[in-house]
Formats: structure tokens, sequence, C-alpha cells
């Protein structure tokens, strides 16, 4: 075939094969005309039919490169209550499609984008069993439709309490990533989630779903989640940067957990020692309130551990949580006890220590020790006093009390175990000491008073009494002293010494109160 023949041919062939493509183009555009599902009428519909309520849009507008639409001003309205504010409203939903996506038999969405969603969970009515709460998922068109991925941009979640003397527990969502939308089967998700007190990010990932519409506490749910670099400054009274990780699952309304709490640095104000404190638990959470059952706490800082159960509760008329612990202490030391609160270089005391205690700390202002409520029972066996001033004289009276004279004491000098009990409140910064009992070979004495934790001011009052000799404690003019009034403190072969304990923990002042007037 000569050229001109070849290229006259080619160019009929062109042009047959470019008018297919223009016929086509222009069948699949009749199509989608007729069938464009990107409409405001269309999404309030399609809306109306998943939710199952009446959807009001504000401003719409449709888009085709790629297809979809931008919606705004979005509210989904109670369906009996008509006087009350929306369910859930939207700021701006954003979806994005693919022609060909638009042509299968189920249609598929690429991208649904929600920004500023805002969710109110009324909580279930026990007179209405199949009220359909919430219904998020019932739709009778779910298998014609696929939605690839679908994310949420600053989303805040409010369930509602049943009682109208609590407050609506709120969740902030800085942002949600949903996988495999669109069937009634479980929906994957990824979560950065804002949390307040303590400040930071909690990072999850799991599954939720199906959603239960009449019980949404009912919802299955399942996953892990890390929580990293949150300042425990902001509790005023505590410090330190904590980290956490964990799983979970069950249902939103009883979600188990378990984990581990690591803060290499904590320390309670008034001091100068921090503590790298670890801690692993298992929970249970209500997702729908967020109150939480503490079931088995193991905390380990220095040499000690305690184990604890208890919860954080929302109370009746309180903004926050109240956090209320049954603690055990079992053959810890006291000297880490003292660490905690105390801002001496070295504790005041040191042995091992017993401790059973309820512990409850109320949300809000002032700091951690004003608002801690403690009542414990102590037990401290082998203590000694690090402080020599207090220490020394407690080993002269024992050994007193043994017959030794000041040259022997002097020879053979001999740290004193001795046996600490009693029971502690605290409450407004202030402990409480009641009940205390000290004793040692030949010596034995009770005390009672305060200690405030804030500024480490002592005030105490005791009776010592004692078989040995109080002059044998010390020596020049103090022992003349001593040896003068003995006479008057002596009860059959028993010295019974009055005194008092001021100042602060780190310079503590003894002296005799021989006015006093004490029965214990």
């Amino acid at each position: 075939m000569p050229a001109p023949q070849k290229r006259s041919s080619l160019l009929r062939w062109s042009l047959i094969a470019g008018a297919c493509v223009v016929i086509a183009i222009g069948v699949v555009a009749i199509l989608i005309a007729r069938n464009w599902p990107f409409t405001p009428k269309a999404v309030t519909a399609a809306l109306q039919d998943r939710f199952a309520r009446t959807v009001e849009i504000r401003t719409f507008r449709v888009t085709y490169f790629p297809p979809g639409f931008v919606a705004e001003g979005i509210s989904f309205q109670h369906r009996k209550r008509k006087d009350l504010p929306p369910l859930i409203t939207v700021q701006t939903l954003i979806v994005k499609t693919s022609y060909i996506g638009m042509l299968t038999p189920q249609k598929r969405l690429g991208q649904v984008q929600i920004i500023g969603l805002h969710v109110t969970v009324p909580p279930k009515n026990p007179s209405e069993p199949s009220s359909g709460v919430m219904p998020l998922t019932n739709s009778s068109k779910n298998d014609t439709l696929a939605i690839g991925e679908i994310t949420t941009d600053d989303a805040t979640i409010e369930f509602m309490s049943s009682r109208s003397d609590r407050d609506p527990f709120k969740m902030e969502i800085h942002r949600l990533t949903l996988g495999h939308v669109g069937q009634n089967g479980p929906i994957s998700y990824r979560a950065a989630l804002l949390n307040t007190e303590p400040p930071g990010e909690i990072r999850s990932t799991g599954q939720v779903g199906p959603w239960n519409e009449d019980d949404p506490a009912s919802t299955p749910v399942s996953g892990s989640y890390t929580f990293d670099n949150a300042k425990l400054g902001v509790f005023n009274g505590i410090d330190g940067t904590l980290s956490s990780r964990g799983k979970f699952s069950g249902t939103l309304g009883h979600i188990e957990s378990e984990g581990g709490v690591d803060i290499p640095d904590f320390h309670i104000s008034g001091s100068n020692h921090p503590v790298h404190l670890s801690t692993e638990f298992r929970a249970v959470v209500d997702g729908t309130n967020g109150d939480t059952s503490l079931e088995n706490v193991k905390s380990h800082f220095e040499r000690t551990t305690a184990l604890s159960s208890g919860s954080v509760t929302g109370q009746p008329g309180q903004h926050g949580k109240t956090l209320a612990l049954a603690m055990t202490v079992n053959a810890g030391r006291i000297d880490d006890l003292l660490n905690l609160v105390t801002e001496e270089k070295k504790p005041s005391m040191t042995g091992s220590v017993s401790l059973r205690a309820t512990v409850k700390v109320p949300p809000g202002s002032p700091g951690f020790l004003t608002k801690l409520n403690l009542e414990g029972d102590f037990g401290v066996g082998n203590e000694r006093f690090t402080n020599a001033a207090v220490q020394a004289p407690l080993n002269k009276l024992t050994e007193s009390a043994r017959g030794e004279n000041k040259k022997q004491q002097a020879e053979d000098p001999e740290t004193v175990l001795s046996n600490l009990k009693g029971h502690v409140s605290v409450k407004n910064g202030t402990a409480t000491l009641s009940n205390v009992s000290f004793s040692a070979p030949g010596t034995f004495a009770q005390i009672r008073g305060t200690y405030n934790l804030l500024s480490n001011a002592v005030n105490l009052q005791g009776i010592l009494r004692t078989n040995g000799k109080l002059s044998d404690t010390t020596s020049g003019i103090k022992a003349v002293v001593l040896k003068a009034v003995s006479p008057f403190l002596k009860k059959k072969t028993v010295t019974v010494v009055p005194f008092t304990v001021t100042g602060t923990s780190m310079k503590p002042s003894f002296a005799l109160d021989l006015a006093a007037k004490r029965t214990f």
C-alpha cells in the first residue's frame, strides 16, 4: 500500500478510535451525571440512613478532581427530643473517591476526613431497652458502600452520666484513623488522644466494634497504648516525668487493662530526694465515664515495694477524679519512706518497716501533701536513728539499764535495736501520731504529737520509762541536774520521765517536762 494511503488509513482509524473514546466518555459522563451521588440531597439521605435521625447541612460544595464533596456545619438531631442540642456536630466533612470507584457495583470512597467532630452519648434508658441510643452503623445499604479510610481531627466525645450530680466524661481525640469501615464488623483504629492531667499525648492502636447502638457501653474494644513524657508537676505537690505502656480488651463499659508506669525522677515537694518509681498494674476502666478500678498495683522505689488496690472515680458535685487506695508495705525500709517527704541529706531513721494504710487524694488544689488523706498503722523493726544526737543518748540509757557505768559504755559502744510502732493520720499537710511506742532493752517510751510535712516542724510529747540512770546519758552540768531530779522521777525501780521534742526533724530539741501530767 502506498505511503499516502497508509497515512490516510491510520488517520481514519485514529478518528474512529478518538470518536469511540469521546462517545465512551460521553456515555460515562451521562451515567455519572444521572447517578451522581454527591449532591446535598443524596448525601443528606445517606447520612440519615446511616445514623437513623434527621441530618442538616449548612453548606455543600461538589469537587470533580478528584470526585467528591466538602460539607460544612453538619448536625445530627435527636430523634425524640427536638428541644435538645444536636447529638452530633461536624465542622467540616471532606469526601474523596475516584471515577472508577463510582462505577463499581460496590461504591468505594477512597478517603473521608472529618474535622471538628463533637459527639454526645446519652446514658442508656433502662425503660427503653431497644431505644437505639446511638446508632452509628445500622444501614440498609451497608453492602453497597466501602470506605478505604476515615480520619478525624480534633474530636470530642462526651459520655453523659445518668446521675445529674456528675459531670459528663470527655475524651479529647487529637487524631483518629479508622480502617475497614462500611461493614458491621470490627473497625481497626489508630488514635492520638490529648491527656490533660498529666498533660501529654496517648497513642493507641486496636479494634472497636461492632457498635452496639442500644448500649454503647457494650461495644467491644481491644488494643494497646503508649504514653510518654507526661509532666507530673501539673499536680502541684509532686513532680517527675511519666511514661507508660499497656494493653487492654473488653467493652467500652468494662475495659480490662494491664501495663506499667515508669517515673525515673519522681519526687514530692519538700523533699530533695528524687527516686526511681516503677509500677505494674492491672485495672478495669469504664470508658464511658473514666472511672477506674485498680485491682493489683505493685510499686517499687529504692528497696521498698508497696502493694495497692483501690479506685480512681468521680464524686458527686466534684470536678475531677478522686484516688482511693488500700496500701500495704511488708519488709520495706523506713529510710526510703522518709526520703519521699523530707529534705535532709540522709533520713533521720533507718530500719525495716511494715505499713497498712488507706490513702485518699481528691482532685484539684491545693498541693499533693496538703490534700493527702492517710490513715495507717506502722511498725519499724531493727531501726536506728541516723542522727547521733538522738541515737547516742538512747544507747547510753539502754546500757545504763543493763548496769554499765559511763566507762563501760565508752569501752563497749552498742547501737540500740529498738521497736517502734503506732498509728499515723495525715490531713492538711500534718501527720498526727498516736499510740506510738518505742522500746529498747530496759527502756520503754510512749509518744504522741504532730509532724508537719510541709515545714518539717516537730511537736511531740512523751513518757519514758527506764531502769537506767538518766545521769549516765550525759555529762557535765546536765548530769548534775538529772541526778538532782532523779528521786522525784522514780516510781519503784523504774524512772518515769515526761519529755517533749520540738524544733524540726533536722534539728530536734529534747526537753524534760516535769510539770506534765500525762496518761498514755
